[in-house]
This record gives structure tokens, sequence and C-alpha cells, in this order.
């Protein structure tokens, strides 16, 4: 609203025109009231007792000269009439206000300032005073001599001298014209925004009491930041957004109205928005309808959002505040203000313009030490750029009239300090200085703020799901794990209910653990599952603590355990199920007690029932052949004691029958805690013809042992290793002749009973094995050449491969030496093309890298360089990105000046310690092939990716980073990266020192100013583009005067600081198109382009002023001021050649010295361009 936006400008001019009593109020109410006067609770009389001074002149101490100059600057009435209504005092301001001067005013009636009606109400009101010995205030209007009237909030009050009676009457007024406008404006706006609420609606609701269904109006929905569809029509919409500090006083306003206390509901309170934030609303309602027994049935009524009212009536309430502070602050008696000013715990200083110290008055307390004393001037404690910074504040308060507040650091006591300086005028050419030490608060603040970030920091990085709720069933933050489990951004998920996403099934569980948290308890443990985006379902375990109305919950998604436990569980199930229908029998013997169990199947395989024989030791003792018991007993020792790493036996048996029995016993065995065998689980396998087949074929190999013996070729036999399914996953050797045992390196008796894949596995890497297979599958006998390179060999064979029954034979000889000599032939040609790439790659890197090299030589700057580096670096590393980045000694970090590749080359800048290649000054790489520290700036880099970091280093020191990012970094890439990093170091050191030189060339070191060498070509070139554009410009020579005096009294070293400020002050003097020059000694010359001549002289004018302003300190002592003498001249009135305008301002110049110094001479125009100039206003036919 208007009336609203103007009330808050209002404030902000209070606040504005009293921040400087702020400060003097607080110590105010630290130090007392005054022992003069006592408030009208400590009063017998009920009165407030009089002041003690008769005129507000003599109250105050000559010492308290900032009392003083605080009621010259008030903006305030202050005024004191005697008894009869004669003008004693009155300060500026009321001086101001009824356009008088002091002579005129003082000892004038009231009648003779004020018309009848005011001087009449003027003196019933201080014989009130008088008569009540009391203070009054009243609201009076006051007619001004522009014509206005105006309102005044008037404060009245006794004054009497030290013991004799009372003769005078104080009084104070503040101008509060524009606050009452205000306020009978925001009235006027109250009565016709009611108005227009009861015909539109702002926002509508409709409430049935019965069934507590209300109808809820769009408006009211958009206040809150909701569609209309976002909300339904349940008094539960309302209530759960309804802030808690303002539910009992709303339902308590609702009671009234509905038992007849008040005519409509009206209620102001908090409603939560779909943000999260909160917006005050306006409740106004009635009832429409009573049942019977006289209880509501329907309730109709409005909402308004008054959240603008409420700032505003907040900003009222403070402006009254600051009223009343000032109000009181005016009422204080001089030894209140006295103690106001050694209670300040800071700094009181009074300066003049040039900074020169008047008044200091340290702080009475301990602080004092905090700050340096200042006897003359404020450049003793004061370092140069601070003190030049505060002299501008100065002239600015002095020239605005405005209240100056900064901060600035520096050090102080040997270490590094924070100040707080207020500085407000105090009349013509001083200043009232307050200094406030906030070191310790702005280590607070630094220690916060990096608190503040860790936490976020941790917030971001954590890998559980981490979030902020309330205990009403909403979320307020949550980290970005969410997102990445349930796929939900985290925008979506803030501001809405836990409940929404819970499954069906975990809702009732869910909403207890929420009860327990409401009630202050915490919850562990506790497990449900939370809806994903795609309708899937993720199991989530909680540790959730409540603090207050907050709860801060911890997550983890252990969505993967809950299903490795069911599988184990299944697995478990079959497990059972595959022991059950195995044919295999499986025993279980208890060390520790020595308790054993032998399944059905192992008895069975004796011939047994599982009844006929006891589950102990004894049994297997009795059934086992005695040889084998021995040698099971120790097999069993030398397995638990670690002296072999596996327990399988074939054991002999006694059948019941009498036959024997061969069974294949395997078994593992259980350690405790404290790795004692506690334990021993195995299974029995019935291997007895297995073994009568291993003795017919022991026959048979006796007689095959004669013929494979005297072969030259090697011969090999196998049987297939088939799985359940009858796949055959391996072959078992048969057999080996000595030729074939001496190329395979092994014994024939080695070999006998070894599986293939498991001694020369290379055969299926070789696809040998399944030639194999495809031979004892088929029947097909095959013929092939290899090269076998696996298991220690590396020899070519030629091998002939037939079946035999599951299995095959194999028979194959040595052809190494032949293809040996191919084979090196071939190698021999692929290294030679091998070689011609890698020259060919070589060499195009090299033409690149010259091609950088010289281009980076031709470019004219570094950012120029810059610029180019991005294109000219990635030919030289194709599929990978990168960047350049160069270290800012000014701020101690590193930024990015080049880039290049599609993925985003580090973070834009750093600082140097969040590199490691900065820190160690050598190579950085990180990648999956090693285990190096990654870099800060490099932590959003995929990890399939390898980053390299190489500070880029010339002539010992460190000038950037080199910083690459690939998928496959190969050896070669390393010393390319190198040489590349070397080069641009070298290439952008060589530009740094060019610009250096350059502008040594150019500039005289004395004062930074250009030298005159620069100045010649410069207005040569200026004058040449004012010839084409048509356009004038201004030349300013400056001669300090008399500069000989300062080398002869103060030195040359004087001088010298002379001429680096004065050269100071021309740089800050000139704008971006001008050129100042030192011309030669004390001499300078200033070339503005497109300056007219009168904006010359008005320039020249401002900078001799300036240095008139200039104080300059050397060696301890305030060297005298400057003067200067200043010639004037401009193209193309005063020449047509750079040479001529120089003579001509140099000629300026002379004249001005000659005149008397210190003065502005513009050039004369020579008389042929006067004559010129005439002919050109002639008309141009004169005949």
């Amino acid at each position: 609203m208007a009336e609203a936006d103007d009330l808050r400008r209002l404030v902000q001019q209070l606040q504005a025109e009293n921040a400087d009593l702020q400060r003097q109020v607080a110590a105010l109410r630290q130090a007392g009231r005054d022992p003069h006067q006592v408030s009208s609770e400590g009063s017998d009389s009920g009165k407030m007792q009089p002041i003690s001074d008769c005129s507000l002149a003599q109250r105050i101490d000559p010492l308290q000269a900032p009392f003083q100059d605080f009621l010259t600057y008030a903006p305030v009435l202050v005024w004191i009439t005697d008894a009869q209504g004669t003008m004693t005092y009155a300060n500026p301001a009321w001086l101001e206000l009824v356009n008088l001067t002091e002579q005129e005013a003082m000892g004038q009636s009231v009648e003779a300032l004020f018309p009848a009606a005011l001087a009449q109400n003027y003196r019933q009101n201080n014989q009130w005073v008088l008569d009540h010995q009391a203070v009054l205030e009243t609201t009076e209007q006051a007619p001004l001599p522009d014509g206005t009237t105006h309102t005044y909030l008037v404060r009245k009050f006794p004054m009497r001298a030290v013991g004799a009676a009372c003769a005078s009457v104080g009084g104070i007024g503040v101008d509060i014209t524009e606050l009452k406008q205000t306020e009978a404006a925001l009235r006027d706006s109250e009565t016709r925004w009611q108005f227009a609420i009861e015909g539109s609606g702002d926002g509508l609701w409709d409430w049935d009491a019965q069934t507590n269904e209300v109808f809820f109006s769009h408006q009211w929905k958009a206040m809150l930041g909701y569609a209309d569809d976002e909300i339904g029509s349940s008094l539960h919409e309302r209530n759960s957004r309804l802030h808690p500090d303002d539910k009992a006083q709303c339902y308590a306003d609702l009671e009234r109205h509905f038992s007849g206390e008040t005519p409509i509901y009206q209620n102001e309170h908090r409603m939560r928005c779909k943000d999260g934030s909160y917006k005050w609303i306006l409740d106004r309602g009635k009832v429409i309808e009573w049942d019977a027994d006289g209880k509501p049935l329907r309730v109709i009524g409005t909402h308004k959002d008054i959240s603008e009212r409420k700032r505003g009536e907040a900003e009222r309430k403070q402006a009254e505040i600051q009223q009343q502070q000032l109000t009181i602050i005016l009422r204080e008696s001089e030894a209140t203000n006295r103690a106001i000013i050694e209670a300040i715990p800071d700094l009181l200083l009074r300066v003049g313009r040039d900074g020169t110290c008047l008044s200091f008055f340290p702080p009475a307390d301990a602080a004092a030490g905090t700050f340096l004393p200042v006897q003359h001037h404020l450049s003793e404690v004061l370092p140069p750029d601070l003190l030049h910074h505060q002299l501008q504040r100065i002239e600015r308060a002095l020239s605005t009239g405005e209240l100056q507040a900064w901060e600035h650091q520096f050090e102080k006591h040997g270490q590094l300090c924070y100040e707080e300086v207020r500085l407000a005028p105090c009349g013509s050419d001083q200043c009232l200085v307050v200094v406030r030490d906030v070191s310790d608060r702005k280590a607070i603040e630094l220690q916060l703020q990096a608190t503040a970030e860790e936490l976020d920091r941790f917030f971001s990085v954590s890998l559980d799901l981490l979030c902020i709720g309330d205990t009403s069933g909403y979320f307020h933050r949550l980290n970005g794990q969410w997102e990445k489990t349930l796929g939900y951004s985290v925008q979506e998920m803030q501001g809405t209910l836990y409940i929404d996403y819970v499954h069906p099934e975990d809702i009732d569980a869910t909403l207890a653990a929420l009860s327990s948290l409401t009630q202050q308890e915490e919850v562990c443990n506790f497990v449900n599952r939370y809806r994903c985006a795609d309708g899937s379902y993720r199991w989530i375990e909680w540790r959730s603590v409540p603090v207050g109305h907050l709860i801060y919950g911890a997550a983890r998604d252990i969505t993967d355990r809950i299903q490795a436990e069911l599988e184990l569980q299944s697995t478990k199930d079959q497990l059972d199920l595959v022991l059950q229908a195995s044919a295999e029998g499986y025993w279980d013997w208890n060390l520790v007690t020595g308790e054993i169990y032998f399944s059905p199947q192992w008895k069975a395989m004796l011939g047994y029932a599982d009844h006929e024989l006891d589950n102990s030791f004894a049994t297997w003792e009795a059934v086992v052949f005695e040889a084998d018991r021995a040698t099971a007993l120790q097999l069993v020792d030398d397995y638990n004691s670690g002296r072999i790493e596996e327990f399988s036996f074939t054991q002999r048996f006694h059948h019941k029958d009498g036959s024997t029995v061969h069974i294949l016993s395997r078994a593992i065995h259980q350690k405790n805690a404290a790795g004692q065998v506690i334990r021993m689980v195995g299974s029995h396998l019935d291997v007895t013809a297995m073994v009568a087949i291993q003795a017919a074929l022991q026959t048979s190999e006796m007689q095959l042992a004669s013929v494979l013996n005297s072969s030259l070729d090697g011969i090999m036999a196998f049987k297939a290793v088939r799985d359940e399914l009858g796949t055959i996953v391996d072959f078992e050797w048969l057999l080996s002749n000595p030729a074939a045992c001496e190329m395979a390196g092994r014994s024939a008796e080695y070999l006998l009973g070894k599986r293939l894949l498991e001694e020369l596995p290379g055969n299926k890497t070789d696809g040998l094995f399944d030639l194999y297979v495809q031979v004892t599958e088929s029947g097909n006998p095959v013929r092939r050449q290899f090269h076998y390179s696996h298991d220690g060999f590396d020899t070519w064979f030629e091998n002939m491969a037939v079946q035999l029954g599951d299995g095959f034979a194999v028979t194959f000889s040595d052809i190494t030496p032949l293809k040996r000599s191919e084979h090196d032939l071939q190698q021999a040609n692929q290294q030679l093309a091998s070689r011609v790439d890698e020259l060919n790659q070589h060499t195009q890197q090299m033409q690149l890298l010259s091609e950088m090299s010289d281009f980076l030589q031709a470019c004219l700057s570094v950012q120029d360089a810059y610029q180019s580096l991005g294109a000219l670096v990635a030919p030289l590393f194709p599929g990978s990105s990168g960047g350049i980045f160069m270290l800012i000694d000014v701020d101690y970090r590193v930024e990015r000046v080049a880039t290049w590749g599609a993925q985003p080359a580090s973070a834009t800048e750093c600082i140097p310690p969040e590199c490691c290649a900065l820190c160690q000054e050598h190579l950085h790489q990180v990648g999956s092939d090693c285990l190096s520290l990654g870099c800060s700036h490099a932590e959003n880099t995929q990890e399939s990716l390898t980053t390299l970091c190489m500070p880029l280093l010339a002539q010992g020191q460190t000038l950037g980073l080199f910083y690459l990012s690939t998928a496959d970094l190969s050896q070669a890439l390393q010393p390319l990266a190198r040489t590349v990093a070397e080069q641009i170091a070298l290439a952008l050191a060589n530009l740094h020192l060019r610009e250096t030189l350059q502008q040594q060339s150019i500039r005289d070191p004395l004062t930074g100013l250009f030298n005159r060498r620069y100045l010649e070509e410069t207005l040569t070139r200026e004058v040449q583009r004012a010839q084409r554009q048509h356009h004038t410009i201004g030349v300013i020579m400056l001669d300090i005067d008399h500069f000989k005096r300062f080398n002869d009294t103060y030195g040359h070293d004087a001088g010298d600081r002379v001429l680096e400020t004065v050269g100071q002050l021309l740089r800050d003097s000139v704008r971006g198109s001008d050129v100042a020059c030192r011309y030669g000694g004390e001499e300078m010359l200033l070339i503005l382009p497109e300056s007219p001549p009168e904006a010359t002289q008005a320039r020249a004018e401002e900078i001799r002023r300036s240095l008139g302003l200039l104080q300059i300190s050397y060696g301890g002592l305030t060297l005298h001021s400057l003067s200067a003498s200043l010639g004037v001249a401009s193209f193309p009135d005063h020449g047509l050649q750079a040479r001529d305008v120089l003579r001509a301002a140099d000629d300026a110049l002379y004249q001005a010295k000659a005149q008397g110094r210190n003065q502005v001479v513009v050039a004369t125009v020579p008389a042929v361009k006067v004559a010129e100039a005439a002919r050109t206003h002639l008309p141009g036919d004169i005949s």
C-alpha cells in the first residue's frame, strides 16, 4: 500500500536523523538517571522535579562542547522563556523555523513572536508548568512563515537556578507533521479497504461447523503460494498451516464470538506458506446460522494478507521508541551527560578538517588501552591509506552535513585489529569521531561463518540421507542424497509431508514414531519404506532427534541389505533341499563334547539301515580299515593344526556283506574366537566303482607305456570332466609320454590325475579347450598349428587331436624354430611401422608446439595470450579437457584464464593449497591406476577420468597451473604435457617481462606519470585524430611554485615526496582518456582530448585548488602548503601542431608565474587565428 510505503520512508528518515543519538541512549541507560531529577515513580508528589538551571546555556559546562554541538545541530526545537513569556534562549533549529535571527528573537515576548491565539495558548501552558512544577506534553499546530501549518509534539518543563525560585520554562519540540498525515491517510485507507473487502472479498471462507467442511477461495490459497487444486476443503488444511503460537488466541477469539462477547470474529495470525515461510493473515467472520440450542451452524468470513501492515507497525513502534529516546536525552542533566561520555566504552575525538586532533577522550575503563593515543594529528596512529580515507570522510561530512560510518582494519600493538568508526560534523570545520574496537566481534563472525560453511559442506557431501523437518510432519531441508535415492528433486520434497512418501503398510508405525518425536523422545533404528519417483519403494533406516518443534533426521538406504538377507535365507533353504536330495552322506563332529553324527546315506553305503549303527566314534572305528584309521586321525590332526590346507581322504570300510567299500571323505573345520578348532563338518562319497575303474586303467597304461615311451612326438590322453548338466568343464590327464613330459616340463607322475585347465589354463584363453571339447563331442579329428605363450611356455606346436572315449588324445611336435624366423620377420615389420607412426606423431606435436610458441611470442599482451591458449593447446591433447590457471598475487588465488575440451576444466578459481601440484611444485596425477590424493579444485571430475596437474614454473617462480583431464593418459602424454607447460610458462613470463619493460619505458619512476617521450608521441597522435574528427584538445602545463625552497629547506628526499604526492593527485584527477605526464623537473603536463577550452580552464582551477589542500608529511613534519602556476592552451585555438600548443601552454605558465604564481592563465589566441575566426563569421556574399 502507498500509505504504508510513506510511513516506512518517514520512519527511515527519523532513524537516519537520530542514528547518532542511539549510542548515547544506550550509554544513558547504563549510567542511570540524573541525581538532580526523580521520576514520578520515585517521587512522593508524583511530579517531575524541576531542572536545576535557569537557562540552558548556563547548564552546559564549557568542557562539554560536543553537547553544545548536539544542541546546535539536533533536528529538534529547543527554547527557554522566563515567567513573563520573554524568550531567553533558542537553538538554531527554532530560529530557522520562525525565520528570525538570534538578535531578533531574544528578549521578545511571545505576543510579539506568535499570533494572538497561539501566544495565549503558549502563556496558559507555561503557567500550568509553573503552577504544577511538572512536565507538560502537548500536540500543537503552528503556522509557518511560508504559509503552511505544521504539527509539533511539545514537551515543556520548569527550570530554576540552585537556591532560587522557578523563573523559567524550557521547551522541546519535534515536528510530527508527516507522521500525523500518514496516520490520517492510513485510517482513511483502512476504511476504504474495509468496504472493498466486504464488497469483492480479498479471500473468502465458508465454514460448515457441523461437518467441518470449509470452502477456501483461491485468493487465500494464492496468498500462501498454492494453486487452487493443492489445498482441500477440510478444516485440517487450515489448522495444519496455522503457526503453533497463534492457535490458542485464534480459537479464543472464535469462542468469544460464539458466546456473543464480540459482534464479529476477528483474529490476526501467521500461516505457513508453501515455501516454509509465514505470512500474517487477518481473519474476519460472522455466524450467519444458529441451531435451536444457540450453537453455530455456518460461519462466513474473509482473509486478508496483513504482512506488510505488520512490518509497518513494527517500524512505527521503532520510530516511537526513538522519539521517546530523543526526549529522554534532551531531558537529562549535565551530570548525566558527563556520565554518558565517561561510560561510553568507545574512543571519542574532536578533529579538524585537516585531521588535527582537538580533543581526545579515551574510555575510562580497561578498554582505554585498546586505542592508540593521539596527541596532535591522526597521522600519528593511522597509516597513510587510512589517513587519506578518513580525511576524505571528514571533508564529506563537513560538506554534506551527513553522518559518516565505516569499518577499517590495521595493525595495532602488533596485531591486525578491526575498528568501527562514526563521524558527525560539529560546526563548519570540526567533526566528532567515535571509534569502537570490533576485533572480537569480527573474530566471532569469521568463526561462525567458517562453522556454517563446514556444516553446509558436510550436509551436502554426506552419503547418508540427512533432513530437517518439524513435528507437524513437514520436510524443511534435505541434502542431495535424497534425490539420488528416491528420484525426486530436493525442491519437490521441501515443504511436503513425510507420510506422503511412506508405504501404506508402514504408515501406522511411522505415525507412532512421529508421535514419540513430538514428545521429545529420540527414535533409533526405525525402518520403513519410501516411495521413489518411478513408483518403486526403498527400505529406509532412521535415527531421528527432536529439538523443540524441529526434527533432525539421519537415514540410510538399506534396501540392498534387506534383499541380501532375503537371498541368504532363500539360499539356505535351497541348500537344505539339496542335502536331502543328494546321494552323498555327511558327518558332523563336535570336538568339544566328542559327539558325532553320521547321515543315513553313509550307513546305507555300508549296507546298514540308520538304526543299525549308532552315531558314535566307536562305530566309525569298528567299520574302518585299521590302516586307514591311523592315517585318517593323523590327517585330522594335520588339518586342524594348520600343517595342511584341506582335508580330503579316501578310506576303506567293511561292508555288511564282507566286501570292501571305498569312501572319499572331505571336511572343513570351525574355530572359536580364540582360534581353537571346535567342530568338523564333512561329506562321504562312495568311490568304490571309481577305484575299480582306476585299477583297470592302470593295466592298460602298462601295456601302452612301451609304445608311448618310444615316440619322439609328445602324446597325451585326457578324459572329460563334466558338471551336473553333463557339460565338459575340464579334462583330466590319463597319460603323458616322456617326450610330452619333457615339452611340458612336468613328470608323468605329476600330471596323472591333474586337470588340464588347472595346470595349463592358457588352453582356455587360446581356444584350445573349446577345440578339444569339439573333438570329444563330435568325434572329428582336428589338426592345428598354434603358438602357446602361457604357463611359462613360449613355443609353437603342431598337434593332432582325436576322440578317445569320453575324452581325447593329442599328438604334438615342437615347430618353434620354424615359426620363430617367421615371427621375427613379422615383428620387425610391425616395429618399423610403429616407429614410423610415433615419428609422425612426434613431428606433428613439435610442429604444433612451434606454432604455439611463435604465436605466443607474437602476442602484444598477456590477455591476448590468454584468449588464444585454449585453441592452441587443444590440438595437442585430442579427446581431453583442461585449462590454464594463473596465480593472482593480490588476493592469493589461482584463476582460470583459458580452457579447452567438452568436460568442465576444474573449478574456475581456487587457492594454491587446494592443488597438490602447487603445494609440492611438481607434477601431480590422479586416476584409477594410482592412489594419489585428489585436488579440491577437481572434485567434480568423473571417476573414470585421469587428471594431471602441473605447476607453471619460470625463473624459479610459480606463475600458475596447467590442468589436464583425459580418459586415457598414455606414457607419452606426460612428457608432452610437461613440455607444453614449460613453454607456456616461459612465454607468459616473457610477456609479463615485456609489459613491465614497456611500462618502465613510458613511465616516470618517481611520480608514476608518463614520461616526456610518451607525451610527445601521444600528443602528436591526438592532434592527428582531432584534425580528422574536428574536435578540440586541452593542454594544461603545471609548475610547482617555489619548489626549490622545499629542496633547500627539507632536502631532496622531501622534494621527491612532494613530486610523488602531486603525481598521485594528477593520476586521481584525470579521466580514462586523459594523459598526465612529467614534463621535466617540477613541471607536469596534462593532455585532455575532446575538452573545450572552458572545461580545460575549469579543470586547471580544480587542480590548483586541490594542490592547495594537500597536507604532506615527511620525517614527522608537516611540509608547507603547496601552490602551483598553471598555463592552459588548446588545439586548434593556440596552434595546429603539437609543438605550437605546447609552446602556447608554456608561455601561459610563465605568465602565471610573472603575475604572482598560484593561478591559472589561459594562453592568448594569436592574431592570425583571430583574423581567421573573424573571416569565418563574415557573410558569404560581400559584393
